[in-house]
């Protein structure tokens, strides 16, 4: 990516972030119910982290003048679709979607439903 958006070292910081939260966030969920509760809780913990993190990198896609940034946006939302959230919402409240279903399941696996 040759974007100005891109080149910038705090959006380079933040995707390598977001990038170590969805390596980890993968590994855990291969393995979810091999994991006991404990690590099920820090899984949860940084899919909720990771999904904050990639909501406000999307909100400051859309207010980037630069293509690159708007395709990127544009990605996310076909993302995000594929992970479960509604089409039929803007992205920003798709996470939103996203971060609630992530609330309910962390309530199923401290039995509080």
């Amino acid at each position: 990516m040759s974007s100005k958006f891109f080149q910038s070292e705090l959006v380079r910081g933040d995707i390598q972030e977001m990038a170590a939260l969805q390596e980890f966030c993968f590994r855990s969920a291969t393995n979810l119910v091999l994991l006991d509760k404990e690590r099920k809780l820090q899984y949860f913990e940084a899919l909720r982290r990771l999904l904050d993190k990639q909501k406000i990198f999307h909100a400051r896609l859309m207010l980037s003048d630069d293509p690159e940034a708007k395709q990127v946006a544009a990605n996310m939302k076909q993302a995000v679709v594929m992970l479960g959230g509604d089409p039929n919402l803007n992205v920003q409240d798709m996470f939103d979607d996203l971060l609630r279903k992530i609330d309910n399941f962390e309530s199923q696996v401290n039995g509080t439903t």
